[in-house]
This record gives structure tokens, C-alpha cells and sequence, in this order.
């Protein structure tokens, strides 16, 4: 057997569809827990049973112990690595695993381990090693490990160990054999039936064959039987042993050669079934009637699909007595009840055409589980056979009349007649002759409408799901009742005198060289049509010539019309008129042959996209059909008849009524029939058609409406021609958009079926008609059952609108989903499983038109629906249940986040997580941004482990996918995914994470425009969920790989789409500021070499306000790096200006300013620069005494006694307001620190309170005090002023002064709180409680024999109190700290300083000549100095910087006020 072989398929594709296949299995083995348990089990009972049945009680050898303990300690091992989400205890329990299975896997072959086989726990390690090199993500070894386990032991591995890889990989190529063993059975049960003389010869035995038979066989017909099922398993295995060799020198061929190379694979081998010597054949068979080889059913020629009501039990898998001891332990032996395992036995959904592997084994191995009981092997001890191999009713036995066992097929007729007994066909191969079957009733749910073909008159039907087979197996003809009453089991005619084509007595039989016998006229129309294959073997004919007529048949057939001339009357053949050969789907008839069956390895490609899903979704699967009829032509005939007067009336009469009235009839009808193909084909003509189609915009009735559209519905299922007929005309389409629009549910399933284009759908503006079939919760009666539900079809139809067209009319229409509130109603459908992926587009693209309505889905869906979805369908649709489920948890409420996620990961039948993680490793790349986040959320829903799998495999994908510049969009999908995962979500559905590092900078204008009208009572307790989610997402990806993320960023910054920048700036920032609230892992150090040049080049380059905070923010957080703030002082000089503009609007950069000066590294002087950009002149106002600057306004006051206010706004200063209250010059002004008020002292002896409004000022409140006023400082409670002579003067506003005695000439005041600090001479400055009354001097000068010490000027900024006065000792000034009072540092000038000003960064102090000298304010040291233009010897009388220190004003004696911009 070994010897032959053929030319197969290129290699490559053998291998490709090896790894895919054996990868599918072992991926399901391995997130499959419970079966592989029960699969341990199982072996572990098998074990048991060979131990006890062969050791007989004798001591099991150490060895042999040690081996099996190996076995144990592999498989826990194995099953450890696959639960640990550790990475390093996973690798370690793999090596482990691999160790101890190696042990069991190079076991001797020949010998046995503890009484067991050693190829069984060879083979069994095999299958375990292969698990192990697939999560090693060795597909290629998996794939080895697994074949070897088939070259070992096959038999095993075929009904233990991997049954359903068995079925597709080998059990295609066994058809020859199976198909030898069936006609091999089927001789040896002809000796054993009762009067099989009177039967066909080829009628299914199996029927008949019951228990009491098997115990009524002869000894030698037993040993025959027993044979045969051991020579068929040897064969079984053999073969299986041959083709795993063969797929291992593929597999190590691919290897060996080069990737570019194409190769042909080894020769594809080809399993023969063992030769059957001739007197193996029953001597009970006359030899007048041998023709040729009798074919039994599935003889092998070509397997095809049966369906779950037509098949029969396999049997083709049996055990003999050599397989296994008689006394083994029933649970541990295989039962030959359960032939080969398989999947879901109502699992049919293939095409007859379909020639996959998949399908192939389908139809080999499909069970009836519904018909006869299975009939035990007699090699076995008789057993009750299995609920799933019996009969529906467990009581129901073999021993009862045939009637009562053959009426358990009669889920099998297609076309049932409620009140009479249809005799079967006598090509039948489901009873016996002589019997009488009484068909009972049906109904549409339980059996689908036939697809059917017409040959000559002949009507061809099929049940749902059922396909043609080689002995047209399942098929009846039923004739009239008058007929039944004739046939009995001696009348009736034997199955080989009917056409298996034609269903009538043979009156012209030729019999082609495969030995079947068909009608010529029937076998000529079968050849003209191209066909080169015998209709029922499948075997290719060597010539078209058709021989002589079989006179051997004809004179049998003669005679018997002679016994039975008004039977033979009925039965014969007649001429009709030869009508079309096809399908009533308008699609020749193609049946299966070796010549056309495709294999999955050579038409091995991808799923059906998602458009091809969407057109099959509803659709039944196109079946061949059976080649004998369901309905006598009688039948057909009478129903046509009765349709053509209707039919007569609908295309001709001009009366509405009178047609109205013809559909209905035509409706009932075309029920009566049940979708005969001869009615069907009777409607489908174009004139009745349009005859229909007329009905619809003319009827007013409803139930006329309904029943069009349900005949119309009908004939499109059974032929897709009529599609042109109806599109042909677009008035239809529109008359049918009417009808929905007017409430006609029924008119979107037409509308569906004709696949109309997008351009129809929109045209019309039906979404919100659509919407109100949704939306509708009362069902119409159901006496009309069209093929798909009208709100199904609705929510296809809206499907194919919402994915259509371009992203304005997606919106358009989306919003018209959501505000006609079918966001709700939509949810409730998702328990409607053929609408559920459809559903799931809607609501996906709902979300991502209108972000808000996905609370409203999160409060409402059932998740465990989109999972079922998942786990159960192809890529394409997964890839919608992720972006759904990843778009779903982005919600403004991080509290319903969690649980949204926590649903996912704990809802679903299968490993949520595993089944993501196994998804993206699969996914392509547009979907792998939307898996790996929804992953690593579900992921961090604990604690941040030191290692987890998932999150590791997702940031990895995320980075991965982040680094490949070639795929930009996909860059901008991860960076968007990025953007959702720290949580931050307002209500409309939008990332405000930008927004909130503003705030967090300073800037929090977007903060509140997108925050503050979401603002609840609740917020609070989210904010604390986001921040605490926030800190764990940054921790896992911060600490991926030691920061691996920054470098992806890093190189991100570079892409030139400025979109991508911006968002890849963001990122940065946010992950470098949660660096900071974090603990220093390490990574910090990759953040700064990877994303600090990116950052100044922002700060730099960058025109936007808002991407230079986010810059400056991430750059403060470098500040407290030694090693970072030593290498951004390196930019100090190229950065300086731009962080002293970005001052006025975020504090981060007067840190980083603040961080830069105080650096060693950092020359002060060289960054200082400034401005002159005003100069006023004011002399015709006197003297300018005093300055004060208030919310953007400079407020100046002059020796005439002027108030004058300017707007400083733009490094401009422009009136806007002179006050004159005063009526002599005012000497001082003062502004609290609350900035409530504005004081201003005169020499008028009064002080005045005024008002601050919108760049004005008003007085409220005049206050007499007696005495002139030359310095002031106020707040809420007391006013102290100085006046001529010592002391201080305390006004408490009631009208009541103090007079503060301290012997002193005070120069000059200052105060916080209720502390007034004064400066005095002698170079004193003391520290007054205003509460009190006490007195503390901490400061005194130096006594000098000449000159006088006086304190000219105090300045209090933040906790610094500064003076400057006279110059003693190169020192005119000091910093003191104001809480402790200590010297924080000296300003060494020789001049004498005049008045004093500060901001945040410098000190600045104005001298004698009109010179202001600068100085840094950290550092205390002088960086630079501004010359005031003047004339003469003009002192300055006030100095001032603004809040923001961006300007600096000085006021001279010459009536001048000069400004400069401190760049």
C-alpha cells in the first residue's frame, strides 16, 4: 500500500494548514481546562483497565512505577505553566515538564509499562509535548510531536487522544476503505435478515439488524463478522500511520529549504482498502440479478454530508477482540457505540459542494441518533446502547414490529400528508420492502423548506440540510392513497426495477460499466449536461456511448407488470416535457465526485470578510438534492392546477379584489405544497412575478401585503433569479421603501433579500422607519413564516446603512439611532443570535458618533452575549466584539468602568483573559491597539503583580505597533488607545487627561470648560477611583522593559504629522508627571535620556501655549534630578526667555526658572536681559510719589494730589481714570494683601479707602486723621501711618489714633497680618504687635562716628523680609527670613538703596542717580543693572515689578514713570 502514490499540492500549503489545523487544536485543548482534565481522566481509567487486565495481581516493578510517576509529574507540570502568569515559573515548569514527558515519549514500542502498552503512554506524552511547544509558541514542533503521536500509536490517537484532528486530517483519505468495509457488512447481513431473497440489494440492512439477530448468528457468520471489524481497524490504522509519515517529511522538507524556494511536497500516498476474496461474497445473492458490484451506502466513492435527520450510524470504527480484553472495565473501554467521536451532532451547516476537510468529515462520520437502535457489533457482549445512539425512546427495542421501528424515520420525510400512509419509494433505502410507513405531521420548525429540482415532470426534493448520497439514501417517493392501498410486501416492485433518477419503473434500463442501472432517456440527459460520472458512484465514466438495454432486467420487470398490470400502469415511465436540470436556486446541480471535491489543503484560505458574512448570514446552506420525489406528480399536478386560475386572475384582471383574493389563495397554496420545486417553478416566471409586484402599491389590505411579500420572500429563497426581476425595475424598490415607511414590517425582509445597494437605502431615508420595526414590541400573527423575522431583517438593513456611505452620513444616521432611543431596544435584542453581530456594529458605531450614549449601553447590556460572540465566531467579527468592548468601558464614571471590566473578565464560558491574549497574538494590526488595552485594563482590575503575562504581551503589542513608522495610522490607534487608559473621560465620551495637566501647570481654563459642568456631588469619589486607576496604569507601563515605552515615544515625537505629535506630547507628559507621584523604580533615568531634548524642543520650537506647558510640566518634573537638572542647565540660555514669557500663564516655568538660577553651572548674568518699552512723562502732575500695581492696572499718585490709573496690559500703559479727591499731593498708596482695597495717605491730613472696579477705582470712605500722612500700610482692622516726628501712628478706623512712642525716626513700614514691621534710624528695624502694643527689635545697625543709618526701605515677599538703606560697609541692604528672622543674605552695593521691588526671581533696588541694580533672589547676587533716563541729580521714588514679574516700573522726582519688559 505503502507503493502508491500520487502527485499532491504544493508543500507550503500542506504545511501552512497543518500548523493552522493542529494549532486550532492544541489552542483549544489549552484554554479548555475541563476537558483536558476530563481527557486525564479518562487515559487515567484506561490505564486502570489495562493494569487490572493484565497484571492479575502481580507486583508492578519499580521501573515501571517511576516511568508512570514521570508521566504524572510532566502533566502537572505542564498544567502549571499554563495557570502561572509568571513568566519565569512558567519557563521553569515547561523545562521541567519536557524532562519527565521525554521520559514516557522515548519508551520502548514493542513492550509494556506496568501491564500498559508503551506506545499508549508514548503516544499520550506526545499529545502533551505538543501542548508544551505550543506555549512555547513553536507551532512547527507542536505539529511534529503531534504526528509522531499518530505514527505510534494511530488507533488511540484516533478515539482517545485527538479524534476530531483525526477527522481532518486523515480520515478524508480514508474513503476508499470506508467505503469497502460498509459493502463488505453489507454481504455478511444479507445472510442474516429474514427474507433478504425478496429485498434489494441494496437496502439498508442496518434497519433490520437488531440484538436478537446477533445472537441468532452462526458461529461461522460471527467469526466472519468479527474479521472483518479487525481487519478494518488494522486498515484504519495503517493508513493513519502512513499519512502521519507523510505529513512529517513535509513538515521536515519545508524546513530543510530555503523560505523563497517553492517544493514540491513528498508523494501524497493513497489508502487502499485490504482485498476481499470472491467467495467472501453471499451465496444468497441470484446470480441473474448481479448487474454489477453492489455499492452499499457511504461505500467510499464520495462521502457526502448527511443530515442530522438522514444519516446512520457510523460504524466503521469498531473494536475487535484483539483490541481489547473482554472482562475490561466498561468505562475504560472504548464503546463501539460511539464510532468515531465527533463534534455537535445538529451541526450540518455545510454546502453540498463544500470539498473542505471539515466538511468531508462530516460526511463520513455524521450519526443518526434519531432513527433505529444502533446494533452492537457481535465481537462485543450485548450492551443497551447509549441515549445517543438510540432511538428516542429508551424503551422502544429492536424486537417490535418493523412498522413501529420504522416509524421511528419519519423525521426523515420532507413532505408530510396528515391523514394518509405514503408507502416509500421503492428506490427507498430506509425500510424494507413489503412495509407500510406512516409519515406523521410536521411543522416549519422542525423541519426547513426543501430546496428542490425538476427533472422531466419529476420532482426532486430534499429536507433541510440533507444532501444527495451514492445509494440516494433518505429520499421517498410518495404516491396517491389509492396506490398505497395496492402495494403490500408482495405487490410492491423491487428497488432495482426503479430509476434512481427518474423514481419510475425502468421501461428502457441500461446498466453503465459501475454497475448501477438507470433509465436511458434519464442517464442520456445526465451525460448531454457534460456530465462524465456514473450519478450514484461518483466514478468516472471511460466513454458517453451508453451500452445495450439490460434484457435480463427488462424481462424480470416484464414479468412482473404482467402479475400487477394497474400497479405497473401507475409506475411506468412516461415521456413529459424535459424542463430544466437545475435547482430551483437557478444554479446547475452539481453532485459530488473525486473529480470536483476540493480538499481543505489546496483551497485553504481565510474566512469570508465581512461583507460575504453579512449576504450569507440568514441564508440556508444550497444542498443537492435527492433524485427521487417527496410529492407524487399527482399531488403536484392537482396543486398546479389549482394555482392557475389564481395565477390567471392575478396577471389579468383589472379588479383589485378579485386579485387581492388570488394572493391569498395563491398563499395557502403554496403552504399546502410546502415548497414543492415544480409550484416553485410554476410562480417564478416573470409575469406572475410582476403580477405580484403589482399587487403591492395598489392594495390597501394588510394581510394581501403580508401574503405578496411572503410568496415573493419564498421564490427569492428558492431563486436568486428572481432578484433581477424585481431589481430590474427601481420603481419596486421604491414601492417597497414606501410599505416600510407606512408601517409594513414584512417589507424589510424583501428589502433585505434583494441586497439592495447603499445608494437605495439612503436615498429613501429609512432609519427612522427601520427604527420603529426595532422598536416595536408586538409580534404580527405567524400563520405566514417568512424565512427571516422582519426586525432581523430591519437590523441588518441598518447595519448595511450605518457601515456604508461616508463618515457625515454614518453620523447622520447614527444620531438618528440614538435620539430615536433605540440605543435601549437594540441591547434587548442581543439575545437574538442571528442579529447579535449586526447589533453590535450598530451600537459600536453609535458610540463612536455619539460618545454619551454608552452609559446608557453599560447599564443595560448582557456582556455574556458579546463574549458568546467572541469565543464562537471568525476574526472579523472578534475584532467588532473588542473595539465594542474596548470603546464600552471608556466611561465618565471610572466606579462603572471597573465593574463593566470586571464583568468581562469573570462572564463567558471560556478564559476571557486567555482568549484575548490568544487573540492578539493572532489578530493583524489594526486591531491589536483595541485588544492589548482592553486586556491590560482587565489585567490591572488587581493589584499590579510583580509579572503578569497578559500585561506584558499587551504593552508589548502596544509598543510594538508604536514603533512601526511604515503603518502611521496604526501609530495614531495606539496613541489614541494611550490617551484612554488613564481614565480621565468626561460625560460627551472625551479624554480630558490634556485638560487636567493644564490644571495641573496652572492653566485651567479647558479644565473647567470641559469639567466643571459635569461637576456632581459623587465626582469626588470618582476622582479618588481615577486617581488611584491612573497610578497603577502608569506603574505597569512606566516599568515595561525598564521604560521601554519612552524610546517608542521618543521616536513617535519625530513623525511629522502634527496630530501624532500632539499626542504623543501628551502621553509623554502625563507619564513623566506620574513619575513623579510615584516610586523611583529606576525608569525616571530612561524618561530623561529618552524624552527631555523632545520636551525643549517643544518649549522651543512649539507656536501653541497649551503644548508649551505640557512641555514646561514635564519638564518640572526633572528639577529634582540632580543628573536631569544638571543637563537641562545645559539649554538654561536657550530656554530662559521662552519660560519667562510662559510664566504669565503657568507657575512651572517660574520653578524651572527658579531651578536653573540657583544652578552653579548657570551664569545669571549672561541670561538677564531687558526691555525699555515705556516712558511717561508726568511732570505737568508733579512729582510721581508712589506706585502700586492691582489686577493688571498701575495705579500712580502725584504731588498735586492726582490719582492716576493706567492699564498695563500688552507692556503698555494707557490711561484710563484720574482721580482728584485728594487736595494735596499724595504721598503713599497702599494695597492689602487680600487686594480688596486700595489706601491711599495725602498731605491733606486724610486717608481714603477706594473701591476697586473693572479699571477704575472709587472712594468709599474718607478718613480724617489730623496729621499728614508720609507712609501707610492698612488693612481691615488698623491703618498705621507715619506722621512728623517719632513713632508710628495706629489708626483702628474708628475714628480713635494710637500713637506708637519709639523713640525712633521711623523711615519706613511694612506689614503682614497683624505684625508692622518699621524701619528706623540708626539702622533698626523693629517688629510691633498690633495686637499688643509689643515691641521687638531684631535688627541693629552699626554705631558710625559719621553719617546717619537709616532703613530707606521695606519690602515683604512670601516669608522675606527685605531692607534697604544706608550703605555700611559695602552692605546696603539685607534678606531676612521673616519667621526666624535670620539673614538669609546681603545686597553688597556702596550705593545707598532708595527703594526696593521684588518678583519671584529677582530683587531689584533702585540707588542713588537714578541707577537700579538687579540682583537673583535665590542666590542673593547681582546679575545685572538699569540706568533710568533722567536729567540731572532725579532720585526714584518708587519702584514696582508686576505679579507676573514680566515688567518692571520706576517712578522719578522729575514727574517720570519708565517701564522695562524683562525678557
Amino acid at each position: 500500500m505503502a507503493g502508491h502514490y500520487r502527485f499532491a499540492m504544493d508543500q507550503k500549503d500542506i504545511v501552512r494548514t497543518l500548523i493552522t489545523t493542529v494549532g486550532s487544536f492544541t489552542q483549544d485543548r489549552l484554554i479548555d481546562k475541563e476537558q483536558r482534565i476530563q481527557h486525564k481522566e479518562q487515559c487515567a481509567e484506561r490505564l486502570a483497565a489495562e493494569d487490572g487486565s493484565s497484571g492479575n495481581g502481580t507486583e508492578v516493578r519499580y521501573s515501571d512505577q517511576a516511568v508512570l510517576a514521570n508521566l504524572d509529574w510532566g502533566i502537572e507540570a505542564l498544567e502549571e505553566a499554563i495557570d502561572t502568569s509568571n513568566i519565569e515559573t512558567k519557563h521553569a515548569r515547561l523545562d521541567y515538564a519536557e524532562k519527565m514527558l521525554h521520559v514516557c515519549a522515548m519508551l520502548t514500542s514493542d513492550q509494556k509499562t506496568a501491564g500498559v502498552p508503551n506506545p499508549y503512554l508514548s503516544a499520550w506524552a506526545y499529545l502533551n509535548l505538543s501542548y508544551l511547544w505550543k506555549l512555547r509558541n513553536d507551532v512547527r514542533n507542536s505539529v511534529l510531536h503531534v504526528l509522531e503521536m499518530f505514527i505510534i500509536e494511530p488507533f488511540f490517537s484516533r478515539i482517545d487522544f485527538a479524534p476530531e484532528l483525526w477527522k481532518k486530517l486523515f480520515l478524508p483519505h480514508m474513503s476508499s476503505i470506508a467505503g469497502w468495509y460498509a459493502e463488505a457488512r453489507h454481504t455478511l447481513m444479507m445472510e442474516v435478515v429474514p427474507d433478504s431473497s425478496d429485498m434489494s440489494f441494496t437496502a439498508d440492512l442496518d434497519q433490520f439488524f437488531n440484538e436478537s439477530l446477533v445472537f441468532s448468528m452462526r458461529p461461522d457468520q460471527m467469526e466472519k463478522l468479527k474479521k472483518l471489524e479487525q481487519l478494518y481497524s488494522e486498515s484504519l490504522d495503517e493508513n493513519t500511520r502512513l499519512f502521519a509519515k507523510y505529513y512529517k517529511d513535509c513538515m521536515n522538507s519545508d524546513s530543510s529549504q530555503g523560505a523563497s524556494k517553492k517544493v514540491m511536497a513528498p508523494m501524497l500516498p493513497i489508502a487502499e482498502p485490504p482485498m476481499t476474496p470472491l467467495h467472501e461474497v453471499s451465496r444468497s445473492i441470484p446470480e441473474y440479478v448481479k448487474f454489477g458490484p453492489i455499492l452499499p451506502k457511504s461505500a467510499g466513492f464520495s462521502p457526502v454530508l448527511k443530515s442530522k435527520h438522514g444519516g446512520r450510524e457510523n460504524k466503521r470504527v469498531s473494536l475487535n477482540s484483539s483490541a481489547f480484553p473482554h472482562d475490561m472495565d466498561e468505562s475504560a473501554a472504548w464503546d463501539p457505540h460511539d464510532g468515531v467521536p465527533e463534534g455537535n451532532e445538529d451541526d450540518s451547516d455545510y454546502e453540498a459542494n463544500d470539498g473542505s476537510i471539515g466538511s468531508t468529515v462530516q460526511q463520513l462520520t455524521k450519526l443518526n441518533r434519531t432513527q433505529s437502535p444502533w446494533v452492537c457489533s457481535p465481537v462485543d457482549s450485548p450492551r443497551t446502547s447509549s441515549s445517543k445512539a438510540s432511538s428516542p425512546k429508551s424503551d422502544v427495542n429492536s424486537r417490535k414490529e418493523s412498522r413501529s421501528l420504522l416509524r421511528l424515520l419519519s423525521c426523515r420525510i420532507t413532505v408530510p400528508n396528515d391523514d394518509i400512509s405514503l408507502p416509500i419509494s421503492p428506490r427507498s433505502s430506509a425500510d424494507s420492502d413489503g412495509e407500510v410507513i406512516e409519515m406523521p405531521k410536521s411543522c416549519r420548525k422542525n423541519c426547513g423548506r426543501p430546496s428542490s429540482m425538476s427533472y422531466d415532470h419529476v420532482n426532486i426534493r430534499t429536507s433541510e440540510n440533507s444532501f444527495q448520497n451514492e445509494s440516494d439514501e433518505g429520499s421517498h417517493s410518495c404516491v396517491s392513497p389509492s396506490l398505497s392501498e395496492k402495494l403490500t410486501r408482495h405487490s410492491k416492485p423491487l428497488k432495482d426495477f426503479v430509476c434512481p433518477i427518474t423514481g419510475q419503473i425502468f421501461n428502457d434500463p441500461v446498466t453503465l460499466e459501475t454497475g448501477q442501472t438507470y433509465e436511458r432517456k434519464a442517464i442520456e440527459e445526465w451525460l448531454s449536461r457534460g456530465s462524465t460520472t456514473c450519478p450514484i458512484t461518483r466514478q468516472p465514466l471511460s466513454s458517453n456511448a451508453l451500452p445495450k438495454t439490460n434484457y435480463v432486467l427488462k424481462r424480470l420487470i416484464t414479468s412482473w407488470k404482467e402479475q400487477h398490470p394497474d400497479l405497473a400502469q401507475e409506475l411506468s415511465f412516461s415521456e413529459t416535457p424535459k424542463t430544466r436540470f437545475s435547482s430551483p436556486l437557478g444554479k446547475e446541480i452539481v453532485l459530488v465526485s473525486p473529480s470536483n471535491q476540493t480538499s481543505e489543503f489546496s483551497n485553504f484560505k481565510a474566512m469570508d470578510d465581512y461583507v460575504t458574512q453579512r449576504g450569507k448570514r440568514f441564508t440556508r446552506p444550497v444542498v443537492a438534492t435527492s433524485p427521487t420525489s417527496v410529492i407524487s406528480q399527482a399531488a403536484v399536478e392537482k396543486i398546479i392546477n389549482g394555482l392557475k386560475p389564481f395565477v390567471s386572475c392575478l396577471c389579468t384582471s383589472n379588479n383589485l379584489q378579485e386579485c387581492e383574493s388570488a394572493v391569498l389563495e395563491i398563499a395557502r397554496l403554496w403552504k399546502d405544497s410546502k415548497g414543492d420545486a415544480a409550484v416553485h417553478s410554476y410562480l417564478s416566471k416573470p409575469t406572475i412575478v410582476n403580477g405580484f409586484m403589482e399587487i403591492l402599491p395598489a392594495s390597501f389590505d394588510r394581510e394581501v401585503l403580508r401574503a405578496t411579500i411572503y410568496i415573493l420572500s419564498e421564490l427569492i429563497f428558492g431563486d436568486e433569479n428572481i432578484v433581477e426581476t424585481l431589481t430590474s425595475v427601481d420603481s419596486d424598490f421604491d414601492c417597497l421603501a414606501a410599505l416600510l415607511k407606512n408601517g409594513l414590517a414584512e417589507a424589510a425582509v424583501l428589502m433585505y433579500q434583494l441586497r439592495p445597494a447603499f445608494s437605495q437605502l439612503s436615498s429613501h431615508d429609512l432609519v427612522p422607519s427601520i427604527m420603529q420595526i426595532i422598536l416595536r414590541t408586538n409580534k404580527e400573527s405567524d400563520d405566514l413564516f417568512l424565512m427571516i423575522e422582519p426586525k432581523d431583517a430591519a437590523i441588518a438593513l441598518l447595519e448595511q446603512i450605518l457601515m456604508s456611505g461616508d463618515e457625515n452620513s454614518r453620523s447622520i444616521n447614527a444620531l438618528i439611532v440614538v435620539s430615536s432611543n433605540g440605543i435601549a431596544s437594540l441591547v434587548k435584542c442581543l439575545h437574538r443570535i442571528e442579529g447579535r453581530r449586526s447589533i453590535i456594529s450598530i451600537l459600536l458605531c453609535c458610540m463612536r458618533v455619539d460618545k454619551s450614549c454608552k452609559n446608557l449601553i453599560a447599564n443595560g447590556i448582557e456582556l455574556s452575549y458579546v463574549l458568546d460572540l467572541f469565543h464562537g465566531s471568525n476574526d472579523s467579527i472578534r475584532g467588532i466584539c473588542v473595539d465594542f468592548l474596548s470603546e464600552l468601558v471608556q466611561l465618565n464614571r471610572r466606579t462603572l468602568s471597573n465593574q463593566i471590566l470586571q464583568m468581562i473578565k469573570t462572564e463567558g464560558a471560556f478564559s476571557t483573559m486567555h482568549s484575548f491574549l490568544v487573540y492578539l497574538q493572532m489578530t493583524p494590526m489594526e486591531h491589536q491597539p483595541a485588544t492589548a488595552t482592553l486586556l491590560l485594563q482587565l489585567d490591572l482590575m488587581v493589584e499590579p503583580r510583580k509579572m503578569s503575562i497578559y500585561r506584558e504581551e499587551a504593552i508589548e503589542a502596544l509598543i510594538e505597533v508604536l514603533r512601526r513608522k511604515e503603518f502611521p495610522n496604526q501609530q495614531m490607534m495606539v496613541l489614541d488607545a494611550l490617551l484612554s487608559l488613564p481614565g480621565r473621560i468626561t460625560s460627551s465620551g472625551e479624554s480630558y487627561i490634556e485638560s487636567w495637566l493644564l490644571k495641573i501647570a496652572g492653566f485651567d481654563h479647558p479644565y473647567n470648560a470641559l469639567v466643571k459642568a459635569d461637576w456632581t456631588e459623587t465626582m469626588e469619589e470618582e476622582e479618588k477611583a481615577v486617581c488611584s486607576w491612573e497610578k497603577r496604569m502608569a506603574f505597569v507601563i512606566c516599568n515595561h522593559e525598564k521604560g521601554y515605552i519612552f524610546k517608542a515615544l521618543e521616536e513617535c515625537f519625530k513623525n511629522n504629522s502634527l496630530k501624532m505629535a500632539k499626542s504623543c506630547l501628551v502621553i509623554a507628559t502625563w507619564l513623566t508627571y506620574m513619575l513623579s507621584t510615584l516610586p523611583d523604580t529606576g525608569v525616571r533615568e530612561a524618561a530623561r535620556e529618552s524624552l527631555l531634548e523632545e520636551f525643549i524642543n517643544v518649549l522651543q520650537s512649539s507656536k501653541n501655549l497649551e503644548e508649551k506647558i505640557l512641555a514646561g510640566l514635564a519638564l518640572k518634573t526633572f528639577i529634582n534630578d540632580p543628573n536631569a537638572i544638571e543637563e537641562l542647565g545645559k539649554y538654561a540660555k536657550c530656554i530662559y526667555k521662552t519660560l519667562r514669557k510662559l510664566k504669565r500663564n503657568s507657575f512651572v516655568a517660574a520653578d524651572i526658572l527658579k531651578a536653573l538660577m540657583n544652578l552653579s553651572s548657570v551664569n545669571a548674568t549672561e541670561m538677564w536681559s531687558c526691555t525699555d518699552v515705556v516712558e511717561l512723562d508726568l511732570s505737568a502732575n508733579g512729582e510721581v510719589l508712589c506706585m502700586v500695581y492691582l489686577k493688571g492696572c498701575l495705579i500712580s499718585s502725584h504731588s498735586d494730589g492726582t490719582i492716576k490709573v493706567w492699564d498695563a496690559g500688552r507692556r503698555r500703559l494707557r490711561l484710563v481714570q484720574e482721580a482728584h479727591e485728594h487736595i494735596k499731593a499724595v504721598t503713599c498708596l497702599y494695597v492689602p494683601s487680600s487686594g480688596d482695597r486700595l489706601y491711599s495717605g495725602s498731605l491733606d491730613k486724610t486717608i481714603r479707602v477706594w473701591a476697586l472696579k473693572a479699571e477704575e477705582i472709587q472712594c468709599i470712605q474718607v478718613h480724617d486723621v489730623k496729621e499728614a500722612v508720609h507712609e501707610l500700610v492698612a488693612n481691615a482692622k488698623f491703618a498705621c501711618f507715619i506722621s512728623q516726628g517719632n513713632g508710628v501712628k495706629v489708626y483702628n478706623w474708628s475714628g480713635i489714633p494710637k500713637h506708637i512712642n519709639l523713640n525712633k525716626n521711623v523711615k519706613c513700614l511694612a506689614m503682614r497680618g497683624d505684625k508692622l514691621y518699621c524701619g528706623c534710624s540708626g539702622y533698626n528695624i523693629q517688629e510691633v504687635d498690633l495686637c499688643s502694643s509689643a515691641v521687638n527689635t531684631f535688627c541693629v545697625g552699626t554705631r558710625k562716628l559719621l553719617g546717619k543709618q537709616t532703613v530707606n526701605s521695606l519690602n515683604i515677599h512670601g516669608d522675606l523680609l527685605l531692607a534697604g538703606g544706608s550703605a555700611v560697609d559695602g552692605i546696603s541692604g539685607k534678606v531676612f527670613c521673616g519667621s526666624s528672622k535670620a539673614v538669609m543674605g546681603t545686597l553688597a552695593t556702596g550705593f545707598d538703596i532708595q527703594r526696593i521691588a521684588v518678583n519671584n526671581e529677582f530683587i531689584f533696588t533702585a540707588t542713588k542717580l537714578g541707577m537700579i541694580e538687579v540682583w537673583l533672589k535665590e542666590r542673593v547676587c547681582r546679575v545685572g543693572s538699569i540706568k533710568m533716563k533722567s536729567k540731572g541729580h532725579a532720585k526714584i521714588t518708587s519702584l514696582l515689578s508686576d505679579i507676573d514679574g514680566g515688567m518692571l516700573y520706576a517712578a522719578s522726582s522729575e514727574g517720570k514713570i519708565q517701564a522695562w519688559a524683562l525678557d
